[in-house]
């Protein structure tokens, strides 16, 4: 423990001799100033807290201790006996009584008929009603798609040609229009070859 010594200045700590017979000079010393060996030792809280009494004020170690093995005994008896019922409603039918049960029924008593379970009857027509809608569904698209590549293919052949002679009967008949009557050949001929292009696309595709 440091001595402090005071004069009008302050605090100073007084000078003191070495073991060789020298002096130390006199130190002085700021307000507030704690030597480091003085400064007390951290402790956390749960250290402190640790520290203090694990009984209520004013209650005597032999009542807690007492209280502690009474807790204790009544723990031990609830753990070695049964639960009567652990949820309210439920109950509990003990071996020897199923046993008597199993005994008390009549030697003719018919087996009870396992009962239909609705649910998966439900299922399997859920199941049924959505294969038939699913078939006709498919059925419908295959006769739009049918009508939609009638309506896309075009006349046929025969429709052309008679065309074709309608126009060179007409072109007989009047000499005037040879030059328009070439010319809608042409144009009926290249439409015949397209439609050949189309009819042989679409059985390529079938």
């Amino acid at each position: 423990m440091t001595t402090y010594a005071t004069d009008s200045q302050g605090k100073f700590i007084p000078a003191t001799q070495r073991p060789d017979g020298t002096w130390r000079k006199p130190r002085r010393v700021r307000d507030g100033y704690v030597p480091q060996e003085e400064v007390p030792l951290y402790e956390s809280k749960g250290k402190l807290f640790a520290q203090k009494p694990s009984l209520p004020p004013g209650l005597p170690p032999e009542m807690a201790q007492k209280a502690r093995e009474k807790r204790e005994k009544e723990q031990r008896k609830a753990a070695a006996r049964p639960a009567q019922n652990p949820v309210p409603g439920l109950l509990i039918l003990h071996e020897d009584n199923k046993a008597n049960q199993r005994q008390a029924k009549p030697a003719n008593a018919k087996p009870k008929k396992k009962a239909v379970e609705l649910p998966d009857v439900l299922l399997e027509q859920k199941q049924k009603e959505e294969q038939k809608a699913a078939s006709r569904q498919q059925a419908q698209d295959q006769r739009n798609s049918k009508q939609q590549q009638s309506q896309n293919q075009p006349k046929p052949l025969d429709d052309v040609t008679k065309a074709v002679q309608d126009l060179q009967l007409g072109s007989a008949s009047g000499a005037d229009g040879h030059s328009d009557l070439s010319k809608k050949l042409r144009k009926l001929r290249k439409k015949i070859r397209e439609i050949e292009v189309i009819e042989e696309r679409l059985r390529a595709s079938d």
